[in-house]
C-alpha cells in the first residue's frame, strides 16, 4: 500500500480523506481470480464523492490493464448523443483507434464484444441511471477478456443490484476531521482552520452534512471573508429548513453578482460540457465579461475545467434548473430559459411565451416535425439566443426579435426572414436545410455579424449583398444546389476566414473581387461541377491555407497559385476541365481517332513558389507522363501525395527528396510502371491494381509512426519481375535501420565502458579507435535511436508462404516456443508472420450490399493459455480493395515494444479473416533474430565471418551487463575481445558498403 500512497501524493494533495477509499477500491479490484470479469458498483447521494473515488482510482490503476475508458456522466451524455455515441467512445478509448464509427445501438453491443472479447479492460461508467445504459455498454461479462474490471458509478443502488454487480460499494461520508480538512483546503488552502476559526468551522462542517460537493462550494464562498462574515454564513446555514443541499449550494449562488449569476443560469441549461473557447464567445455577444465571470465561477467551485471543456456537477445544474422553474412553476413561457422539449413544445404550440423568455435550445435529437403558429414569437421580444429544429409554420413568420444574438433554425420553413427583421448585434445565423430563397431583400448592415450558415438549402438563388457585414469570417454555402451567383461585394469582407461553396453545382464562376478577400485561409469549391475557371490573380490570397477545388470542371491552375506560400492543402480531384460539348461529342464520333477522354488537367510549371505544402491531391485528373512539375522534391514540407487513377508512366525521379512525406496512394494508376526510390520515412503506401508496375524499391529509413503499410493488391507484373523477393526486400529494407539501431545500442553501451577504462591498454586504445569510425561511418558522432520501433504491414499478391518463415501451417493458429529467458536476450528483434487468403467465388460476393460490406483482417498474439492478449490489430477493409485472386499478408512486430519483460514460455498467432469469399489458405511465423536481420541485408557474407560478428556482438552484450574493469577478464575473455574489435572492423566495413546502396 506504500506504492499507492507514493503514487496517490503525486496525483493531488487536496483530495481529502482518499487514501482510505482507494484501500478499498484496490481489495474490491484484487478481489477474486485474474481470470474473472468482476463488476463493481459504487453508489451514494449526489455530490458525496463516487465520481472522483472512480477518476483517482481510473488514475491510479488503469496502467494495469491493456485497455481503459472512463466515460463522463453517463445519464447527461446519453440524453444529448445517444448510446451509439458511448458505445463508440468506449471503442475509441479502449482500442485508441479514433477511426471508430458506430450507427445503432445494436451493433455497438456487437463491436464491443467482438473487439474487446480478449482485452483485459477497466471500463468506468459514471453517474448512470438506466438499466439501459447498462446493458447497452457492459452488457454481459463475456464481452470483455479475462482480468477485466467495470466500475459504474450511480445514485441508485437497486440499479446496481438488477444489473447484478459482484460488489456494491456505498460511498462513505467523511468523518468530522476529513470534513475539517476539506473546508480548510478550499477557505484557507491549508489542511487545517486559520486560528479562531476552529469552532465555525466544525458548526459550518456540520450544517452541510460532510457532504464533499457543499463543502468544496461553501468553503471556497468563504474564502479571504471575516471572522464576521463567517459568523452570518453561519446563520444563514442554520437557518435553512431541513438544511437541504440545495438550499446549501444556493448560499453561494445568491452571492454571486448578477452578471455572473447570468452566465451560470447559461452554462447549466445550455453550455455544460462545451468548450471554454465557444461559451466566451457566445456569452460575449450578450456583454457578459464571460472571462472574469468564468474565472469566479471556477474559484466558487461552480464549475470544473477539463481539457479545455467546461463541467458543472449534477447537483449543481439540478439546482441551477430548480432556479429557472421557480421563475414561474406553472407556465414554462415565463421562464428565462427553455431546454427542455416538453416545455419547449408547450410554449410554440400553445403561444404562451412572453418578454421573460431569454433564451431556447432544441436539442435536435429531441426534435420533432411541429406545425406551429407563426405567433408564438411575436410576443418573445427579448429573446437573444433561439435554436430549432423541425419547426414549420402555419403562417408567414411577420416577427423575429432584433435582440437575437444567436439563430440557428434547421429546416427553417419559409423562402426569407421577416422583412422586419434587423437585428443588429446578431453573431450567428444558421439555417441548414432551410426552404430560404434570399435572405433579404435590399442591403442590410450587421455589423456584429461573424457566421452565416446556409448549407443545403436546396432553393437560395443568390447571396444577398455582403458589404454590410464587414466581420463576416464565415461563410457556408454548401449544398445550395441552385445558388448560381456570389454578390461581388464579398471583396469588401475584410475578415472572411473560411468559404465553403462545396456542391453548389449551379455555380458557373467566382467574381474577381474575391481575390480582394485576403484575409481568406479557407476555400472549398469541391462537387462546383459548372466552375470552369478560377480568378487569375487568385494567388493574392496569401494566407489561404486550404484550397480544395475537387470535382469541379476546372481544367487548368491558374499560374499565379503558385505565389500562395502558405497554402498546405490542395486538391485537384477529379478535375480534368469542363465536360465537353454536344459538338464535341458529335466530332467524337465522326472522328474516332479523338478520345472522350483526352481532357486532363494542366498544372503549373512550377511547384517552386509552394513550399508551405503539406498535403497534395491530383488524383483522377488524367495526368500523363510529365504532368507533373519536374520540381515537385522542391516541396520539402509534403507529408501527402494523392496521384490515384492517373495515365503516367513513371513518376519524377527526385520524388525520393521528399524527406517528410508519409503518405503516397497511386492506386488504379494502370500505366505505371515503376516507382522512383521511395523517400525514408514512408509510411503508407498504396499501388493497389496498378496492373504495370513493374519495379519498387522500399524505404530504408524508419518511419515516424508506429506502422508501415504497403498496399500493393492486384499488382501482378510486379510480383511476375520481382516473386518472392518483393515480399522479403520489403521486410529487408525495413529492418535495416532497426538492425543498425540495435548494433549501435551494444556499440555505444561498449563505448561508455571502454571510456571508464585504464586508456594505456592498447587493446583498449584499438576498441577506441574503431569504435570513433562507428560513429563516424553510421551516425557522424552522433547516437539517435529511432523514437518509435515501428510495425510492418503489407499486402501482395502470391499464393505461396516464403521459405524463410520458418513455422508453417494451414491452421489458423500457430504456436511458438520462445527461448530460455528471451526477454533479457538482445539478440531478438521481433516476429515476422505472413499469411495466404484466397479469393473464393461466393454468391453474396456479387450482391451490391457488398459494395458496401466492411471486410477485415484480424492477427492477435495471445499467451500460449490464451488468458492475456499481447497484441491485436484489426486492418478492415472495403470491396474495393478486395483482391481478385491469392494474396499475402506480410506483418512484422518489434517484440520489446509490447511483450516488454514478461514471461511467458509459449506465444499464440491467431489468425481471422472475415467478410464473403475470402478464407484463410495458410499461416507462417518466424522469430527474428539479429543475425536474420544481418543476413538479409548482408546475403554475400560467408558463415565464419557472420559466426565472428555476432560473437563478438554477443560477448560486447556480455561484458557491458554488468560493466567490469579489464583486470576481471580471464584470458579466454580477452581472447574474445580481440575478436571482437575484428568484428568490429567488418561490421564498419559492411555498414558502410551498405550505405552506397
Amino acid at each position: 500500500m506504500s506504492k499507492l500512497q507514493r503514487s496517490f501524493s503525486s496525483i493531488t494533495e487536496d483530495l481529502v480523506g482518499m487514501e482510505s477509499r482507494l484501500e478499498d477500491m484496490n481489495r474490491l479490484l484484487s478481489a477474486g481470480s485474474d481470470d474473472d470479469v468482476r463488476i463493481i458498483g459504487i453508489w451514494g447521494m449526489g455530490g458525496i464523492g463516487k465520481t472522483t473515488l472512480a477518476r483517482v482510482t481510473y488514475e491510479m490503476f488503469s496502467y494495469q490493464f491493456e485497455g481503459s475508458s472512463f466515460l463522463d456522466n453517463v445519464r447527461n451524455a446519453a440524453e444529448r448523443r445517444g448510446l451509439f455515441s458511448l458505445q463508440e467512445q468506449l471503442l475509441s478509448e479502449v482500442l485508441l483507434d479514433k477511426t471508430v464509427n458506430i450507427y445503432n445501438v445494436y451493433r455497438g453491443k456487437t463491436e464491443i464484444r467482438n473487439r474487446l472479447q480478449y482485452k483485459k479492460v477497466l471500463i468506468i461508467l459514471d453517474d448512470v441511471d438506466t438499466l439501459e445504459q447498462l446493458q447497452a455498454l457492459v452488457g454481459d461479462r463475456n464481452w470483455f477478456g479475462r482480468g477485466s474490471r467495470i466500475i459504474i458509478t450511480t445514485r441508485d443502488e437497486h440499479l446496481l443490484r438488477n444489473h447484478r454487480v459482484d460488489e456494491s460499494y456505498e460511498t462513505k461520508q467523511l468523518n468530522e476531521d476529513e470534513a475539517l480538512k476539506l473546508l480548510s483546503w478550499k477557505a484557507f488552502k491549508q489542511d487545517h482552520p486559520e486560528e479562531g476559526f476552529l469552532k465555525l468551522s466544525k458548526r459550518i462542517v456540520t450544517f452541510t452534512n460532510w457532504l464533499p460537493l457543499a463543502i468544496e462550494v461553501f468553503g471556497s464562498f468563504l474564502y479571504g471573508r471575516s471572522f464576521e462574515e463567517w459568523e452570518s454564513a453561519s446563520k444563514r446555514l442554520e437557518g435553512l429548513p431541513n438544511r437541504e443541499i440545495f438550499e446549501v449550494l444556493k448560499i453561494s449562488y445568491d452571492d454571486l453578482s448578477e452578471m455572473d449569476k447570468q452566465i451560470f443560469l447559461d452554462i447549466a441549461c445550455f453550455f455544460t460540457q462545451s468548450p471554454k473557447n465557444r461559451i466566451i464567445e457566445m456569452l460575449d455577444s450578450w456583454n457578459f465579461f464571460p472571462e472574469i465571470g468564468i474565472s469566479v465561477l471556477l474559484d466558487r467551485c461552480l464549475i470544473t475545467m477539463s481539457a479545455g471543456r467546461i463541467w458543472m456537477h449534477s447537483l449543481l445544474q439540478e439546482m441551477a434548473w430548480s432556479i429557472i422553474h421557480q421563475e414561474s412553476p406553472e407556465e414554462p413561457g415565463k421562464r428565462s430559459r427553455l431546454w427542455h422539449h416538453k416545455d419547449i413544445y408547450h410554449v410554440l404550440t400553445k403561444n404562451t411565451g412572453t418578454e421573460a423568455v431569454q433564451a431556447i435550445l432544441l436539442k435536435s435529437y429531441e426534435a420533432k416535425e411541429t406545425l406551429v403558429d407563426a405567433k408564438a414569437f411575436t410576443l418573445m421580444k427579448k429573446i437573444r439566443f433561439l435554436e430549432l429544429h423541425d419547426v414549420h409554420l402555419s403562417s408567414q413568420l411577420q416577427f423575429l426579435s432584433n435582440e437575437l444574438r444567436f439563430l440557428k433554425w434547421d429546416g427553417y420553413p419559409l423562402k426569407s426572414l421577416p422583412p422586419s427583421f434587423k437585428p443588429e448585434n446578431l453573431v450567428e445565423l444558421k439555417l441548414y436545410h432551410s426552404q430560404i430563397e434570399e435572405l433579404w431583400k435590399g442591403p442590410l448592415h450587421l455589423g456584429k455579424l461573424k457566421v452565416i450558415n446556409l448549407s443545403h438549402s436546396k432553393n437560395l438563388i443568390k447571396t444577398p449583398s455582403l458589404g454590410g457585414f464587414p466581420s463576416l469570417q464565415k461563410l457556408n454555402l454548401e449544398g445550395c444546389l441552385k445558388l448560381y451567383g456570389i454578390h461581388h461585394s464579398i471583396g469588401d469582407l475584410k475578415h472572411l476566414v473560411t468559404l465553403n461553396l462545396k456542391d453548389c453545382q449551379n455555380l458557373p464562376y467566382l467574381p474577381e473581387s474575391i481575390c480582394r478577400v485576403t484575409s481568406l485561409q479557407e476555400l472549398h469549391l469541391r462537387g462546383c461541377t459548372k466552375l470552369n475557371r478560377l480568378p487569375e490573380n487568385l494567388g493574392a490570397l496569401e494566407l489561404l491555407e486550404e484550397l480544395d477545388l475537387g470535382d469541379t470542371g476546372i481544367g487548368k491552375s491558374p499560374s499565379s497559385i503558385v505565389a500562395m506560400k502558405n497554402l498546405k492543402r490542395l486538391s485537384f480531384r477529379g478535375c480534368k476541365g469542363a465536360p465537353p460539348s454536344p459538338w464535341t461529342l458529335l466530332l467524337q464520333c465522326l472522328l474516332p481517332g479523338t478520345s472522350p477522354n483526352s481532357m486532363s488537367l494542366v498544372l503549373p510549371t512550377s511547384f517552386s513558389g509552394m513550399r508551405s505544402l503539406k498535403e497534395l491531391d491530383l488524383s483522377d485528373c488524367n495526368l500523363s507522363e510529365g504532368a507533373i512539375p519536374s520540381d515537385i522534391g522542391l516541396l520539402s514540407g509534403l507529408t501527402k501525395l494523392f496521384l490515384t487513377r492517373n495515365n503516367f508512366v513513371t513518376l519524377p525521379a527526385n520524388l525520393s527528396q521528399l524527406s517528410q512525406l508519409e503518405t503516397l496512394r497511386v492506386d488504379y494508376c494502370q500505366q505505371l510502371q515503376e516507382l522512383p526510390h521511395l523517400p525514408s520515412h514512408l509510411q503508407d503506401l498504396s499501388t493497389n491494381n496498378c496492373s504495370s508496375l513493374m519495379t519498387l524499391v522500399g524505404p530504408m529509413g524508419v518511419t515516424k509512426s508506429s506502422t508501415r503499410e504497403f498496399k500493393l493488391n492486384n499488382c501482378f507484373s510486379l510480383v511476375d519481375n520481382l516473386g518472392n523477393n518483393l515480399l522479403m526486400d520489403i521486410l529487408r529494407r525495413h529492418l535495416y535501420p532497426l538492425l543498425e539501431a540495435k548494433v549501435l545500442s551494444v556499440f555505444f553501451n561498449f563505448q561508455k565502458w571502454v571510456a571508464n577504462q585504464d586508456r594505456s591498454n592498447l587493446l583498449l586504445a584499438m576498441f577506441e579507435r574503431c569504435l570513433t569510425l562507428v560513429m563516424d561511418v553510421m551516425l557522424q558522432g552522433h547516437y539517435n535511436p529511432p523514437a518509435v520501433v515501428p510495425k510492418l504491414m503489407v499486402f501482395v499478391p502470391g499464393s505461396e508462404i516464403p521459405d524463410w518463415f520458418t513455422y508453417q501451417t494451414s491452421v489458423n493458429y500457430i504456436t511458438l516456443e520462445l527461448p530460455p529467458n528471451w526477454s533479457y536476450n538482445s539478440m531478438i528483434m521481433g516476429l515476422a508472420m505472413c499469411a495466404v487468403f484466397e479469393v473464393q467465388d461466393h454468391p453474396d460476393i456479387y450482391k451490391e450490399s457488398a459494395t458496401r460490406c466492411i471486410y477485415k483482417f484480424c492477427f492477435y498474439l495471445t499467451s500460449d493459455d490464451g488468458n492475456f492478449v499481447i497484441f491485436g490489430i484489426e486492418r478492415p477493409f472495403s470491396r474495393s480493395e478486395l483482391a481478385v485472386s491469392d494474396h499475402r499478408w506480410l506483418f512484422y512486430l518489434p517484440l520489446d515494444e509490447y511483450l516488454g519483460k514478461r514471461h511467458w514460455g509459449n506465444v499464440k498467432a491467431y489468425f481471422r479473416i472475415e467478410g464473403p469469399g475470402i478464407a484463410l489458405k495458410n499461416v507462417g511465423i518466424r522469430l527474428v533474430f539479429l543475425k536474420d536481420a544481418w543476413q538479409l541485408n548482408f546475403p554475400g557474407m560467408d558463415g565464419e565471418t557472420l559466426q565472428n560478428i555476432f560473437g563478438g556482438i554477443q560477448m560486447l552484450t556480455t561484458v557491458t551487463t554488468p560493466l567490469p574493469t579489464l583486470g576481471q577478464l580471464d584470458r579466454n575473455s580477452a581472447q574474445q575481445l580481440t575478436n571482437t574489435y575484428q568484428m568490429m572492423q567488418m561490421a564498419i566495413m559492411a555498414f558502410r558498403n551498405q550505405l552506397t546502396i
